[in-house]
Parts: C-alpha cells; structure tokens; sequence
C-alpha cells in the first residue's frame, strides 16, 4: 500500500471575500476536505495582504470569516487544525504595517510569510528582494518566502535564494511545483532548492475548486520530497518545522 505523508500546509487561500481564493464558505470546507483527503493535519488560512498587489482585507472581518470557516471545518473535517497567516507582499515599509496590525502574523509569531509579484521585472528584481527582506529582519521580523520558485529573478539566478537563506530568511516552496508543474523552470527550482536543503516549509497555495482554480495538489510533491531527500529533512519541511517555529501541535 502506497504511504501516506502527513504534512503542514503554511500557505491556503481559504478566507472567502479577502482576495481572488475561496467563494464561499462552502468552497473553503471543500478545499480543507480536498487538503485533509490529500494528507494535511494542519492549514493555515494566508490571505493575500498588500495595496500594491490590490488587497487590502480588514483584519475584522478575516479573523470573523476565520471563525466561520474553523466552527463548519470542526463539523465536517473535524480532525484537520486551522491556523491563521497572512500571504504579505513584502514592500519596504512592510514592518509597519505588521505593527499596525493591518492583518496577521503565522499564528501569533514573528514569522510572517511573504511574497513578490510573481514574472514582474519592476518588483521581483534581485536587488528589491534582497533590500526588503533585509529591512523587514532589521526590524525584528522573521520572514517566511512563500514560493521562491516562481520568481523569475531566481529563476535567472539560483544563487540569490542562497543570498536569501543566508540572510535568515525561510523558504516556502508550494508542493505542486515539486513533481507536478508542467512549467520546467518552476519545477527544476523547486526540486533544486528542496535537494540543496533550503526548503523550511510547504504549502498548497490553493485558491479554489470552480473555474480553474488553483485546487491542493501536495502528495505527489510531498511523495517527491521523501523520495529524494532524507527521512529527517523530509519530515522537518512537512511538518517538524511549522511544529518547532509556529507553534502547531499534532498528534500524531
């Protein structure tokens, strides 16, 4: 019988009405249901959060819509535990923001994960990666890059994704791109920083059910990640380091 890997998944767009993920409450049980099927023990709930990308949730209504979306998700997928994040775009003065409390950190942390505008040569540039996630570490964040993989700036040069870890800053590959994403680019990045031991997270992305939306696609990638990495290393990026570093708890 095929194995069945239990992982964490540190990046979903299941708060419906925050940003282009989930439609309805009913489609972010479905994807929690579609995500649990697929081996997920925990998720976290990452809205989109940044007026430069063109969302700009109040944080009110997401913790409510949260609320909602944890009290049916206890009914219906009673064993899968929901956290909250938000997916920030990580402009300069993003540290203040955070302070503001314009939306939220992984569960409470200081680990706040974050994101370039994917294919933009005006905002993905090496430089402006590398200055922002420097600006938010000085001012006492810890940053969380969700799906390296995708920027065409580190698709250029793989050495700038060891500039970024050795900054301090945490990658977040999405599983998808691991073993199952048809653009070779994105795939062979992934695989490269997962066999390099960059990798600290993974996640879905997942952003819906209907009309072509990004739905959770994580065996394959987490099979991938077990298959050509070590045992140790392979359950730290599932589920050891969200347990360790943001504060979830299984049981297992």
């Amino acid at each position: 019988m095929e194995e069945k890997y239990q992982f964490i998944d540190i990046h979903s767009h299941i708060i419906y009405g925050a940003d282009d993920g989930a439609g309805s409450l009913g489609e972010a049980v479905r994807l929690l249901e579609l995500d649990e099927e697929e081996g997920a023990a925990a998720v976290f709930a990452t809205p989109h959060y940044g007026k430069e990308n063109g969302y700009a949730p109040d944080a009110a209504g997401v913790m409510q819509t949260f609320e909602r979306i944890r009290e049916r998700a206890a009914e219906e997928v009673p064993g899968l535990q929901l956290y909250l994040g938000t997916e920030w775009y990580c402009a300069w003065n993003l540290g203040e923001r955070i302070r503001r409390r314009e939306a939220f950190r992984m569960n409470d942390t200081d680990y706040v994960l974050v994101e370039f505008l994917e294919y933009s040569e005006e905002h993905e540039s090496a430089d402006r990666i590398l200055t922002n996630l420097a600006e938010l570490k000085r001012q006492g964040f810890k940053p969380i890059l969700a799906h390296p993989e995708r920027y065409k700036a580190m698709q250029e040069d793989w050495d700038l994704a060891k500039q970024v870890c050795d900054m301090g800053v945490l990658l977040q590959v999405n599983a998808y791109d691991l073993d199952l994403n048809w653009k070779i680019r994105t795939k062979e990045l992934a695989q490269w920083l997962a066999a390099e031991r960059m990798v600290s997270f993974i996640g879905s992305d997942m952003h819906g059910v209907y009309n072509g939306k990004r739905v959770p696609k994580m065996k394959e990638g987490i099979r991938w990640l077990y298959e050509h990495t070590d045992r140790e290393y392979a359950d730290a990026v599932a589920f050891g380091n969200a347990e360790r570093l943001l504060g979830v708890s299984l049981d297992k």
